[in-house]
């Protein structure tokens, strides 16, 4: 498999699998657009519906808003991991840009990797 520097792939990062592919992905100098809703269930229930334990769990210790684990996780899977979240207001901008600063530690990656896909 062949890569240029301008490739880029553009999936569902909870895909099964998805592990290896985005390994595959870094060490080719791909660029992975992940593509799937930063907030999660909200997606479809609005933003008053039941977030995953885990996201609660892993906000709560942190002092952030589940939204900005959400996108702290997806960045935390690579530098060639590209998240375009979405900005509806300048508030919105300061929290996202405030999420590529959360650390999560090895014991909070792995509550969330036990979030099952098919209900994300």
């Amino acid at each position: 498999m062949a890569a240029s520097s301008g490739s880029r792939c553009t999936r569902c990062v909870d895909a099964p699998g998805e592990d290896d592919m985005l390994r595959a992905c870094g060490q080719l100098g791909i660029a992975f657009v992940p593509f799937f809703s930063i907030a999660g269930e909200a997606r479809t229930a609005g933003p008053s519906r039941a977030e995953h334990e885990e996201v609660r769990s892993v906000a709560r210790a942190h002092g952030v808003s589940h939204a900005q684990v959400r996108l702290a996780w997806i960045l935390q899977k690579g530098a060639h991991v590209l998240a375009i979240p979405g900005t509806g207001s300048p508030d919105h901008l300061v929290d996202n840009v405030a999420a590529g600063a959360i650390r999560l530690t090895e014991e909070d990656l792995r509550l969330l990797h036990r979030i099952d896909p098919s209900a994300s």
